[in-house]
């Protein structure tokens, strides 16, 4: 610890702080305010910087208040620094020699002379320093921090002077949280609130008090207007999520709409970067929102029955229309009334009344007919709802649904059943014609063997008209399968050869050939029907798989109270498809009967769990009902995975292994249901003719694919660049011709929309010529000029009925004369890179000669296997005869190098060769075919909504881009003047 000051020293400093303490407490105050101020104006900025930086400003004023106070505390404890500090700077000599008499007092300062003359000397010294310049001195620092301290001051006061509210708005934002400011503030003089409802409510505007609740309906709009309490700030309408902001109006007011959506508490806050200081009061708004429609169907819920098949409880359909009335309101207005048929992952709907959106009730009615075709295709139930939408425009439409009418259609497999039954009516009707060929034969007689050769014909005749509507006949949308009906009239066509050959010359050995053919015909109709049946079997069997389903959710919603009666209902709809089921697969072979035994046994199962058995009560000797509802949904899942999985319960069939249901009863398998014998091979021919034929057109389009990339890679990278160089120019040449060209047409026969239509070429053609594609630009080209020439012919057309267009003729020829020149241009320059790439691929070329020879041998021998085993029908004999040759020809041309008639020719075999499998049938079970034979889906098809027509403007630009691109095959001149077709 330092000692005390000697007393005149002592005395000099008091004089000096008693001087110079007010004035500097005044500056550090003065200094503190501004600081404090600028570090407030720097927290309004509300960013997470400028609150930081104002943290730090106050942090660091602080800071240096505390070091300053300690600083002066030890220097007036400092004898030599109090010297220093009263007197250094008026008397610097005097000064130093008090410092250094002062260093006399020291231990070294002290040796070899006494204390008491040190001390004397130092006394001597310090009342040498003059007491008048170290006050003159102190009064200057004196002044000199006054003057600090009122600038000081005013630089505060004018800081608060311009902006009065801006410090406590930053000591707000200073202590938000969460980026709320805690103290609020009033922002709005006299605000007012008017409150106009939705438009389609048709409600007159109505005024609000501010801060009171009130409620109004969802969709309202809300305007707030007032006069800014404070200029300049950011203001905004919250309701502590989304912010709406006000705006000037021109008047000194500020406005902000705001959409109700939820109920919520709206607040005017000012924003000042990330923190908002919201007013002390809120206005709260309860959104009320528009309710759903309310819909009654007439006697819904309730089931129908459809089909004498079909058993247990619920209404039957005496007739076959079933009616529909309906009752649909709304608390504001309805805009549609639809009828909704779902079944299953199915549904479609259809329009019953359109209003006008202000309309809040309607009642309708609509016969919906049991042979309608939703209700035809669907195997699982389906459920009539009535439902309407509103006229919400602002959340969107709400439906309002009614109870539900369930429909349970025929049974599931019902058709196949048919079409088997059949197909076995005219297997036997074979067999017995076959029985009688084998105990007659050729009589001798000439009377007796023209009557015996009438009788061969008109059964003959009868048998095949029978069996001719065996396989066109529709069975509820069911047909047989192109490929097993083409097999079956190759087989039924030799009959037809050996019976008129019997006829030409009757003989024993023509005979043996007409019993032959008729062995052959039964033993494939036998093969036909087992394979068949199995096939049957397994389809239905997975859509009852489905339908198991379908049961076991809907006992999985019946565990819940709310929803029991309505899954219950689904429950016995699903059961009864599977007991029609059941027993539709009995009448499908082997396997059917098989796997319907099974559906038989699970079923009594479920019906056991869920209640339906009776346990006799040994107490009360009364029958009593259990319920085992988790049983249920394990027995019908149970039962959908043996579904999925239909084989044999024992044995094995196509190399699966077995599975043996626990209560599938007998142990019958399905051994010689694929069929054996001669039958069987004559399908396995078949089938193997069709894979044959398959694998030949696949591979050979893979070839065709290969020229076509050989003569794309012969094209060197230099010779496409120096195209495409020259080819830029060109281009704008080709734009420049199309320049005076209609860029939009006026009528779809009119000459301003061939020319646009021409123009669109031309364009193409440019940017063709830019990317080096001289084939594209060539074809557009070709496109252009065509449709200049209609363009010409519409405009001598036009010439008298539309006078204003006087130069329409000229401006079209010399456009033509322009595209003309580029184009031939355009096509010298691919003739020229064609040649050069035909040259370079010269031996893959040959390599692709030598393939597509082989590929023509091998036409040739599966046109020669079908012929001799009679696989293939006549019309993909003869396509395969015209592939083998267009191969032949192709493959000479590509061994010449002549590329362009090599690839024509490969296109052409190709499409004979797709012709020649089209002959054979698409292989499909038939299912979904209509009654002309043509492919009908029965997923639902989306009905195109207004917003997505395009317009016919569309439809032809998208045509006249379609023909832009490059096409090949013989037929592509006959499709561009179709599709040219469809925009007159």
């Amino acid at each position: 610890m330092k000692p005390p000051l000697p007393e005149p020293l002592q005395i000099l400093s008091e004089t000096w702080r008693s001087i110079v303490q007010g004035p500097r407490r005044r500056a550090t105050v003065a200094f503190v305010a501004l600081a404090i101020t600028v570090a407030l104006l720097v927290a309004r900025g509300g960013t997470l910087g400028t609150r930081i930086g104002a943290v730090a400003i106050l942090l660091a004023t602080a800071a240096g208040v505390v070091a300053i106070a300690i600083h002066e505390r030890r220097v007036f404890r400092d004898p030599a620094r109090t010297i220093q500090r009263v007197a250094g700077r008026v008397e610097p000599e005097l000064a130093g020699r008090a410092v250094r008499a002062l260093s006399l007092l020291g231990d070294e300062g002290t040796r070899g002379a006494s204390t008491e003359l040190a001390e004397l000397h130092v006394r001597r010294t310090l009342a040498a320093l003059p007491s008048e310049g170290a006050e003159r001195g102190a009064r200057r620092l004196a002044m000199v921090l006054g003057a600090s301290a009122l600038a000081l001051a005013a630089a505060t006061v004018a800081g608060c002077a311009t902006n009065p509210w801006g410090v406590f708005e930053g000591f707000d934002v200073l202590l938000a949280q969460k980026g709320v400011a805690p103290i609020g503030m009033a922002w709005l003089t006299d605000p007012r609130i008017q409150a106009r409802p939705p438009d389609y409510l048709h409600l007159d505007e109505r005024h609000v008090t501010p801060y009171d609740d009130v409620a109004l309906p969802r969709g309202a709009l809300l305007t707030v207007r007032g006069r800014p309490v404070h200029a300049n700030r950011r203001l905004l309408l919250t309701d502590g999520d989304a912010e709406v902001p006000f705006v000037d109006d021109g008047s000194g007011h500020v406005v902000a709409r705001w959409p109700l959506a939820d109920t919520a508490k709206l607040k005017v806050v000012a924003r000042f970067g990330d923190v908002v200081i919201p007013e002390w009061e809120g206005t709260p708004v309860e959104s009320i929102p528009d309710r759903a429609p309310d819909v009654v169907l007439e006697g819904a819920p309730k089931r129908i029955l459809l089909g004498a098949a079909n058993q247990g409880g619920g209404e039957r359909a005496d007739t076959s229309e079933i009616p529909i009335h309906y009752d649909a309101s709304d608390d504001h207005g309805l805009r549609e009334v639809h009828l909704v048929l779902r079944a299953g992952a199915r549904e479609e709907r259809r329009v019953l009344a359109r209003l006008d959106g202000e309309t809040k009730s309607d009642r309708g009615g609509y016969t919906l007919r049991t042979t309608d075709s939703f209700v035809k295709k669907s195997h699982a139930p389906v459920e009539i709802r009535v439902e309407a939408k509103d006229n919400d425009p602002l959340t969107g439409p709400k439906w309002g649904s009614s109870e539900a009418i369930t429909i349970v259609p025929p049974d599931v497999g019902e058709p196949e059943s048919r079409r088997l039954a059949a197909l076995r009516e005219v297997r036997d009707v074979f067999v017995d014609s076959l029985a009688w060929r084998l105990t007659h034969g050729v009589p001798a007689d000439p009377k007796e063997r023209r009557e015996f050769l009438d009788h061969e014909a008109r059964s003959l005749d009868e048998n095949g008209d029978r069996f001719d509507n065996a396989l066109t006949t529709s069975y509820a949308g069911v047909r047989v399968p192109g490929r097993l009906a083409a097999m079956l009239r190759a087989r039924m066509r030799k009959l037809k050869e050996a019976v008129k050959n019997q006829a030409l010359s009757p003989s024993t050995a023509s005979r043996a050939a007409v019993v032959k053919a008729n062995e052959r015909l039964v033993l494939v109709l036998d093969a036909v029907i087992q394979g068949t049946g199995i096939k049957d079997t397994r389809d239905v069997s997975k859509e009852l798989a489905e339908v198991a389903d379908d049961l076991a959710m809907a006992a999985t919603l019946a565990q819940k109270p709310a929803e029991k009666a309505r899954a219950e209902q689904r429950m016995d709809a699903a059961v009864m498809v599977l007991e029609g089921g059941g027993r539709s697969m009995v009448k499908l072979g082997a396997l059917g009967r098989d796997i319907g035994e099974i559906v038989s046994m699970d079923l009594l199962r479920i019906a056991r769990s869920r209640g339906l058995g009776q346990e006799q009560d040994a107490d009360a000797g009364a029958p009593k009902h259990v319920e085992d509802l988790p049983h249920t949904v394990l027995a019908a899942q149970d039962l959908a995975a043996r579904l999925r999985q239909p084989d044999p319960s024992f044995g094995a069939s196509g190399g699966r292994p077995s599975h043996a249901g626990g209560e599938s009863g007998g142990g019958r398998g399905a051994s010689g249901a694929d069929g054996d014998g001669e039958g069987s091979d004559a399908a396995q021919a078949f089938n193997e003719a069709v894979h044959d034929l398959e694998r030949l057109a696949s591979e050979h389009a893979g070839e065709v694919g290969k020229v076509e990339q050989s003569l794309a890679n012969g094209s060197s990278a230099d010779d496409l660049k120096s195209l495409s160089e020259e080819a830029k120019k060109h281009a704008d040449k080709v734009r420049e011709a199309a320049r005076p060209l209609p860029s939009v047409g006026g009528g779809s026969d009119s000459w301003t929309s061939k020319g646009a239509a021409a123009r669109e070429h031309a364009e193409q053609m440019a940017r063709a010529l830019e990317q080096g594609n001289a084939a594209d630009a060539v074809q557009s080209g070709r496109n252009a000029l065509n449709a200049l020439d209609e363009a010409r012919r519409a405009a001598a057309r036009d010439r008298w009925s539309r006078p204003s267009e006087p130069n329409a003729e000229r401006t079209l020829e010399e456009a033509r004369k322009g595209l003309e020149g580029e184009l031939k241009w355009t096509e010298q320059k691919l003739d020229e890179l064609r040649k050069k790439a035909g040259e370079r691929a010269g031996p893959q070329l040959r390599e692709h000669g030598d393939a597509e020879g082989k590929l023509a041998e091998r036409a040739r021998d599966v046109a020669r296997k079908g012929r001799d085993q009679e696989t293939l029908p006549p019309a993909a004999l003869d396509a395969l005869e015209d592939a083998e040759r267009a191969a032949r020809e192709a493959a000479n041309a590509l061994k010449q190098g002549d590329a362009e008639r090599g690839l024509a020719q490969q296109r052409e075999a190709q499409q004979k060769l797709e012709m020649a499998r089209d002959a054979v049938g698409d292989g499909e079970s038939g299912e979904g075919e209509g009654g002309d034979g043509s492919r009908t889906d029965r997923d639902h098809a989306d009905i195109p909504k207004a917003d997505q027509h395009k317009g016919p403007e569309e439809f032809r630009k998208r045509v006249i881009k379609g023909l832009g691109q490059p096409s090949g095959g013989r037929f592509k001149d006959a499709v561009k003047r179709y599709a040219e077709g469809l925009l007159r």
